[in-house]
């Protein structure tokens, strides 16, 4: 035992030990916080009379905390947030999944409905809102693996007969790459439509490409960064053009079987229905096809963690091989004239295809994120890919949720566990 000024007390309770105090007595030894600096600092004439055993047993106590760092279960950084992440947001329910390596950690708070006191469950349905985008740049890039599309190919190969598409000028066409990464000129969303809507059944594949026919941009691509809804239902159409298959067909070969989402659809049944998550402002459960390349994707927090380990290694797998081009950079903010709309969860200094990339700070490490909201929900991923470290979370609105006070935490979460990894 150590007393304060850390010098060996007393009460050692080691064999030998009464003969361990006597020497020790006699020559006292300052203790050092690293183990070899022991021998350093005791004079020769003690070492003589300790056998290994008693050795040992001096080694036992000393103190290494100063020197070495204590790493916490994935769930005990977890649950110094987690709580926190829940009550600050003013959230009405909330479903959080963290993967860290080989650890996965699940929890949630709150209802599912208001009153009915049930925590979110691994399969209560939810939306995901803008994190669909995630999964139309993930079927575009597997499309331009088999050689199906090149994301340079101009959206105006891929129109319905008839159709036209704005372009800046006839040699500046708006491509794939420029609807993903919201650089095609394109306003957030298409003007009209009726009011009090559904969420994500508006416009519908005919209604956009009717209103692109006098539409116009005013500024080339690739020059600026404006968030755009429908420049991803644009792809998710133009993919469906290409690859000769309606998109949920594409959705579900390429992403949700492969990977055994069995509750992630734009077409709820009933029974999943059922299992949608309420809160304020929510709209009922229909289908979402209108808006499956933008926002329309139901999903489940088991779901998401199965979509979410595939961009991480664990012993059990590996990253998969097109994450790194799924989850590729292409314009960097300082190379724009403008950004708009992705300085949500902090400032984006990067963007990808749907992914946004926030640079290393002074509180916080370089994180790929992405955000959702609509129908009720506000949704957050974020992710380390090298620390194979990600979050995910849902949560469901009150009038008093705040988007900036979930995201700050969950982007605090993903520093503590990158700090303690």
């Amino acid at each position: 035992m150590l007393d304060q000024r850390g010098i060996i007390s007393r009460n050692v309770n080691y064999p030998s030990a009464r003969k361990f105090q006597q020497v020790l007595f006699k020559y006292p030894i300052i203790i050092s916080a690293r183990p070899f600096i022991l021998f350093l600092n005791m004079d020769k004439r003690l070492l003589k009379h300790l056998s290994s055993p008693l050795l040992a047993a001096v080694l036992f106590t000393i103190p290494l905390h100063s020197h070495a760092k204590t790493e916490l279960l994935t769930s005990q950084v977890v649950d110094q947030y987690a709580e926190h992440i829940f009550y600050n947001s003013g959230a009405m329910g909330m479903a959080l999944v963290v993967i860290d390596n080989n650890q996965v950690v699940n929890r949630s708070f709150g209802e599912t409905k208001p009153g009915n006191n049930l925590r979110p469950r691994p399969d209560s349905l939810i939306r995901i809102a803008s994190i669909t985008k995630l999964m139309t740049s993930e079927v575009m890039v597997k499309l331009a693996d088999d050689g199906t599309v090149k994301l340079t190919d101009p959206l105006r190969k891929y129109a319905p007969k008839g159709s036209r598409v704005p372009s800046y000028n006839a040699k500046q066409p708006i491509t794939l790459l420029n609807l993903a990464s919201h650089t095609s000129g394109l306003p957030r969303e298409q003007p009209g439509g009726p009011q009090k809507r559904p969420v994500f059944t508006w416009p519908t594949k005919d209604n956009r490409w009717q209103w692109l026919k006098q539409a116009n941009v005013t500024v080339p691509p690739g020059v600026k960064a404006a968030y755009s809804n429908l420049a991803y239902d644009l792809l998710a159409d133009a993919l469906s053009r290409a690859s000769g298959k309606p998109y949920t067909s594409l959705l579900r070969d390429k992403i949700t079987a492969p990977l055994g989402m069995k509750n992630t659809t734009l077409t709820p049944t009933a029974e999943q229905c059922n299992r949608l998550m309420i809160g304020v402002g929510s709209s009922r459960c229909e289908n979402t096809i209108a808006a499956a390349g933008s926002g329309g994707v139901y999903s489940t927090p088991e779901d998401m963690q199965r979509w979410m380990q595939q961009f991480l290694s664990s012993d059990n797998s590996a990253r998969k091989s097109s994450a790194r081009r799924e989850q590729a950079l292409y314009f960097q903010r300082r190379d724009l004239t403008a950004l708009k709309g992705m300085d949500v969860a902090g400032q984006a200094d990067a963007l990808g295809l749907g992914w946004v990339y926030m640079a290393p700070n002074a509180e916080l490490p370089g994180i790929m994120q992405k955000t959702g909201g609509g129908g009720g929900f506000i949704t957050y991923m974020a992710m380390i890919p090298e620390k194979n470290i990600g979050v995910f979370v849902v949560v469901t609105r009150t009038q008093l949720t705040k988007f900036s006070n979930m995201s700050d935490g969950v982007n605090q979460l993903v520093a503590q566990l990158a700090n303690n990894s």
